[in-house]
């Protein structure tokens, strides 16, 4: 029997994917911050950043010919807010982490457990701040609603 063609539209709602692969990362960077494996706990985040990213435009600079045409691309960035944040938590963890290993190298342990300390410290900082990058695109639930149908479309 043939298959008549029909254009493929989805009845949920794209957005709602998003929410629950979201969910998903955030399952996983949480049990990865409960066993205190760090790297993965970096690599969850990261992956939950590029996920918030979609709604962004990329800032996209051309070489332009004589017609005005663009001819190359020259540079293609993100956005320059959330570029710079996630690009100074990249740089700080860096920082850290080679800290952590010139301790190793010296075998100073309060150095080490210090550095550990602040990468630590400054992972809860990067995970709080995608919490509320998230919450800033409407894709957490609200808070107080019981329903979690009302509340992802506002009913």
């Amino acid at each position: 029997m043939p298959f008549k063609k029909q254009s493929y539209q989805p009845n949920i709602d794209a957005g709602l994917g998003l929410i629950y692969r979201l969910n998903s990362l955030w399952n996983k960077a949480d049990f990865a911050a409960l066993e205190g494996d760090l790297e993965r706990w970096n690599f969850i985040l990261d992956t939950i950043y590029r996920n918030l990213l979609y709604r962004n435009n990329l800032d996209i600079q051309y070489e332009i010919d004589a017609q005005g045409k663009p001819m190359n691309i020259l540079s293609v960035e993100l956005v320059k807010e959330d570029k710079l944040i996630h690009d100074w938590y990249r740089k700080k963890i860096r920082t850290i982490k080679i800290k952590r290993l010139e301790c190793i190298k010296k075998r100073d342990k309060i150095g080490y457990f210090q550095a550990l300390d602040e990468l630590y410290s400054i992972m809860g900082q990067k995970d709080s701040w995608l919490r509320k990058f998230m919450q800033e695109r409407g894709l957490y639930l609200k808070e107080v609603e019981f329903n979690p149908a009302n509340a992802m479309f506002g009913g």
